[in-house]
């Protein structure tokens, strides 16, 4: 018997005289593993050898009490700091009152059907800093509390708790989403046109231009960006994208910090007391977010500079203090508002910018994976590619030119000679015979 590595723990195996099943336990460290298969080599012979504690509690784990195990064992390892917040949220707010008493062993797929249905006509729950709606939990947030629950009891069997995972074959209502409106090419040069606002304008450059998250344009210093008088000639000039800037719950950092699960840069100080959150410069999202972009063209990048600096913020406001996402955001919808512009959401030019990208690239997809920083080629494609109408009316019209103009047969030129051959054989009917005996 020995240890093997998984993800980050130590997994052994072993069996129990007088049991069925294989049994599995996890460690931190291989030391304690050794320890524990010592102690298996010891006891079996002798008789001595009982299923872990754990094993035998798994009989009476309720399901609140295994998620509180899963996100301190498997979530905290694994998750971001946003998937983090949102997912307690949604265990403490709707999962535990819902099903968390009951055992996890004897969840049905039916459980979790009704569960879910009643979920549709519960409140939704107002986390601080949001606004009262009055809502009930909506479809995708049904769908999101399935994928956890689905996730959690894949973990359960990995864990030995159970053998059957219900989650996934429950029935999950189903809502109709609409598709994320994203400007047209047309209507985002009317919108930088118009632009009075500096700090939104330079984010809408950025977003369009380099493909940035708002997050990562917000989190911009100036040591970020590398301009020169070489760079301007050759068009080299580029941004280092190795920060964002994020309002994050103090708990969720403080957990993440002590498994150096990510990295803050830095604290700006707070101007409400009791706050409890932060706003930080912290590590992006994934690795393949930090990336090196191509600035395009000079004259936008003469755009850049004139901003007050106080924390070397590229986008910063009046008083030095960075731009949070939700002043980006309202400024945006006023400027939709203003200009007759449709109203979207700022990350909606991100969409826009990848979708453009593919074009002018001729679909090098790697290339414009490279500048938005996707970890999958797929996202590329499957979720940040729009089609504008006008790109779908220039297909039609090579179609038109290329195909069916080439297909259509072409139109036979009858002589005037033909015509009076054809005119006489039919008056004459016995000259039409005549003409066919001497063929024959």
């Amino acid at each position: 018997m020995k240890p093997k590595k998984r993800w980050n723990r130590w997994e052994i195996t072993y069996r129990i005289p007088g049991y069925d099943r294989l049994y599995s336990e996890h460690f931190d460290t291989i030391e304690e593993a050794n320890i524990r298969i010592a102690e298996i080599e010891y006891k079996r012979p002798r008789g001595l050898l009982k299923p872990p504690e754990r094993v035998q509690k798994s009989r009476f784990i309720s399901v609140g009490d295994f998620l509180d195990e899963y996100v301190s064992r498997y979530g905290v390892l694994h998750w971001g700091d946003s998937y983090y917040s949102v997912s307690v949220h949604r265990i403490n707010d709707y999962i535990k009152p819902g099903i968390g008493h009951m055992l996890l062993k004897d969840v049905t797929t039916r459980d979790l059907d009704e569960f879910y249905s009643t979920l549709l006509e519960t409140p939704a729950v107002i986390l601080p800093g949001h606004k009262d709606t009055t809502k009930t939990v909506s479809y995708s947030v049904i769908e999101k509390i399935n994928d956890l629950i689905r996730s959690s009891m894949t973990q359960a069997i990995k864990w030995g708790y159970i053998s059957f995972n219900p989650a996934m074959a429950a029935t999950v209502p189903k809502g109709t989403s609409k598709p994320r409106e994203v400007w047209s090419p047309e209507d985002a040069k009317r919108a930088l046109s118009v632009c009075t606002d500096q700090n939104l304008k330079v984010a809408m450059l950025l977003a369009i231009g380099c493909s940035l998250r708002v997050g990562e344009i917000l989190g911009l210093q100036w040591e970020n960006i590398h301009i020169s008088e070489t760079s301007l000639q050759d068009n080299s000039s580029v941004l280092d994208v190795k920060q964002e800037l994020k309002r994050c719950d103090k708990t969720t950092l403080k957990v993440l910090e002590e498994k150096k699960r990510y990295s803050v840069y830095f604290t700006f100080p707070e101007t409400k007391p009791n706050c409890s959150t932060s706003l930080v410069l912290k590590s992006p999202k994934t690795e393949s977010s930090v990336r090196s972009v191509y600035i395009p063209q000079e004259r936008r990048i003469k755009e850049l500079h004139g901003l007050y600096q106080n924390y070397d913020m590229v986008i910063a406001q009046a008083d030095g203090r960075p731009t949070e996402e939700r002043l980006i955001a309202r400024a945006m919808k006023l400027l939709a508002q203003e200009n007759n512009l449709p109203e979207v959401v700022f990350h909606s030019l991100r969409h826009l910018s990848t979708s453009m990208k593919l074009q002018v690239s001729g679909g090098d997809i790697k290339a414009v994976q490279g500048d938005t920083g996707h970890s999958q080629a797929s996202m590329v494609t499957n979720v940040y590619a729009h089609t504008f109408d006008e790109n779908r009316k220039r297909i039609a019209d090579r179609m038109e030119s290329s195909f069916f103009e080439a297909t259509v047969p072409e139109k036979k030129v009858v002589s005037p000679e033909h015509d009076q051959i054809l005119s006489l054989l039919t008056e004459k009917p016995e000259l039409a015979a005549l003409i066919l005996a001497m063929a024959k």
